[in-house]
This record gives C-alpha cells, sequence and structure tokens, in this order.
C-alpha cells in the first residue's frame, strides 16, 4: 500500500543514517575549522540538485522545511497570495515536484515527475480551492479540497508522521549542563545529575509521543550546523542521542546558538529536562479519534487517526478488505448515542477505562464530540 511503503524507506533512511554536526559562528564562535561565521536566525533552504528553489524536501518521511508549509498555508487563511515548492524523493532517488501557487482566492497544484526516469515523465496540473491542515494525535497531514480534476475532489500535499508506535526502538540520552555533568537517559532508564548520583526513571508513553513529534519537526535526522562553543560565561552545554529503531542520531550544541535550529532543539531539551521532574506514573485518559465509518444499532466503528481524504480511500473498502491487511487502528466504540452520528463525522472520544482487542478493538465511552 501507498503509505506502508513510507514506513518501510524511512526505517531504511534512519537505519543507514551516518550522523555529522558541523559548528557555526555567532559573535565570535569559530566552526570545526577555526573560521568565523555567522548564524542566522532563518534556515536555508534544501538544496536538490537540477531544482531550484525548492522550499520543502521529503526526504522519505524526514521533512525539512515544515515551517514553510505552515507559513504558506497561514497565508492563504489570510488572502494573501503566495508560492510553494515541495519535493519528494522517488525509490530510485528521482525529485518528484509538487508547485504550490495561490492568487488569493484559488490554489493551483502542479505535480511535475519529469525527472523520474522510471514513472510517467509528465505535468499535472489541478485546480483546487483550498488547503486544509488537519491534526491527529500521531500525524498532521495538509491537503487541498475543492479540487477538479482528481477523485475524491481532494489532492494530498504532504503528511508528516509521527507516530511512536510504529516504531520498533525510540529512547534518548540528553546531557546538558556546562560540562554536561547532567544526564536524562530513557535508553537505561536513569537520570544522574551533578552529584553523579543515579535516579530510575521511565519517561511516561504520551510523554514519549509528544518528544517523538516534536523530534520529527525539527527534522531531528537531517545534518544540522549547530554551535557548539562560545565565550559566554555560564552557556549550557547539550547533547542529545536519539535511538531509532536500528539507527541512531547524535546532536550537539549550547543554549548561546540562536540559529532556527539552536532555538528549536533547547526547547525540545527543555521539555525533556521538564518532564524528568515530573511524575511520569499519573495514569492518562486514553482517546480515540477519527472517522466514523460503520454506523451499526449500538456502536461506532471508528477508523483512527485518518484524514479526510484516506477516510474516502477506506470507506469503500473496509466491508470487502480484512482489518489487518491496513495499516490504520480500528476500534468500536460501546455506549454511544449512534443516532446523533453518521459515517464520515470525525469524533473525538474519551474511554471508560481501556480499548480490548485489536482491528478493531472495543471499547465504552465516558465522552464523545464531533471535532471538525
Amino acid at each position: 500500500m501507498k503509505r506502508m511503503s513510507k514506513f518501510l524507506f524511512y526505517f531504511i533512511f534512519v537505519f543507514l543514517l551516518v550522523s555529522c554536526n558541523a559548528q557555526v559562528n555567532k559573535n565570535g564562535i569559530s566552526n570545526a575549522d577555526g573560521e568565523s561565521q555567522s548564524t542566522g536566525k532563518a534556515s536555508q533552504k534544501p538544496f536538490v540538485e537540477k531544482v531550484g528553489n525548492v522550499d520543502v524536501l521529503n526526504t522519505h518521511g524526514g521533512i525539512e522545511g515544515i515551517e514553510r508549509l505552515q507559513s504558506f498555508y497561514k497565508d492563504m487563511k489570510n488572502g494573501v497570495p503566495s508560492d510553494l515548492r515541495i519535493v519528494f524523493y522517488t525509490i530510485e532517488g528521482d525529485p518528484i515536484v509538487k508547485d504550490l501557487k495561490y492568487n488569493g482566492k484559488s490554489l493551483e497544484v502542479k505535480n511535475d515527475s519529469t525527472r523520474d526516469a522510471y514513472g510517467s515523465g509528465g505535468i499535472q496540473t489541478i485546480n483546487c480551492s483550498q488547503l486544509v491542515e488537519e491534526v491527529n494525535p500521531t500525524n498532521t497531514s495538509y491537503i487541498a479540497t475543492g479540487c477538479k480534476e482528481v477523485q475524491y475532489g481532494m489532492e494530498e500535499i504532504l503528511v508528516i508522521e509521527y507516530n511512536v508506535r510504529q516504531q520498533d526502538f525510540f529512547e534518548i540520552n540528553l546531557k546538558h549542563g556546562e560540562n554536561l555533568e547532567n544526564e536524562i537517559n530513557t535508553k537505561t532508564g536513569e537520570i544522574r545529575k551533578e552529584t553523579g548520583k543515579a535516579e530510575p526513571f521511565q519517561m511516561a508513553d504520551h510523554v514519549k509521543q509528544e518528544l517523538y513529534k516534536r523530534l520529527v519537526f525539527a527534522n531531528y535526522l537531517d545534518e544540522k550546523e549547530m554551535v557548539e562553543s562560545c565565550d559566554l560565561p555560564n552557556a549550557i552545554k547539550y547533547n542529545l542521542k536519539v535511538y531509532i529503531n536500528g539507527g541512531q542520531q547524535e546532536i550537539s550544541w549550547m543554549d548561546c546558538d540562536e540559529s532556527q535550529h539552536g532555538v528549536t532543539f533547547t526547547k525540545i531539551a527543555n521539555y525533556i529536562i521538564e518532564q524528568s521532574e515530573q511524575d511520569q506514573t499519573e495514569k492518562q485518559e486514553v482517546i480515540v479519534q477519527g472517522y466514523v465509518l460503520e454506523r451499526k444499532s449500538s456502536t461506532l466503528l471508528i477508523g483512527e487517526e485518518l484524514n479526510k481524504l484516506e477516510y474516502e480511500w477506506i470507506k469503500s473498502e473496509i466491508d470487502q478488505v480484512d482489518m489487518n491487511s491496513f495499516i490504520y487502528d480500528f476500534t468500536e466504540l460501546e455506549g454511544v448515542p449512534v443516532e446523533e452520528y453518521q459515517p464520515g463525522d470525525k469524533i473525538r472520544a474519551t474511554i471508560d477505562g481501556y480499548i480490548s482487542g485489536s482491528k478493531p478493538g472495543r471499547a465504552k465511552v465516558k465522552e464523545i464530540k464531533k471535532i471538525n
């Protein structure tokens, strides 16, 4: 399936990743070669050979330039004309270009596969009316709607996946302090402070999910230029190791790094530190969010974490295909006023207790509401 391949190549990308950290200069900071450089607050645009002016680059799940897509979306909401270029790589490494052009009233989407040696090699232009941002607990989708030339009237622009449960392994080790004397290690389940004494620590699942989301939005797998030395007194050093499936990424920087990457990763480090100081044993409510696929006499069948385009894909297949063949989760909700809901409604439900079974699971609802 289309999205199953995304996860496969993302795994390969992570496994083959070779960590490489550079140093940059801010107010007298030197890089590894001792050369003086300046650190701009805005990140540079991605480089793609033979493709110019790239705003967003999706390398098999590692996405660079998400902030530019968010800015484009904001411009559209405010009626401000704007352009955006997104590049995706094929399995073989050929770039597929998706150009978005908003004129203040309508959106033009142009898919250019002429650089794909194994594809159709054509250009498809799609005229749409809106761009929708759909946020789920484990993914965020950008979908063009009101499109005339495509099925369901929708065109997928970009999906950002951050479901930590779909990773075989995810742990972190953060060292911080003037001499990296403090350590938070979820791999060994320990915290060490400057005294050197180890204390047990186990990060809660919902905190890991939020942390993984923040790392994905920061494109943590990409090579970054980060400040690793500065002359400011009492400057704090950070060293973050991320263990993901069969790979490892290491990032080092200091709190004097005012670049976009530096600020972002300092916020991530502070989140980890704050969570290490809080009770991680507090039980979190179980939430089901997704689309109503079927309304039965006393239950609702929910496709979890779907976006509106995926709902359209699945609703016509759910009766003919074994649910286990999908990568999505499905849950039957009990204790629901079913007459108030229709297939296609998006809901958020708080579960009374837990979800039993799978594909589909079954759960009793404590509270449920429709969401946009």
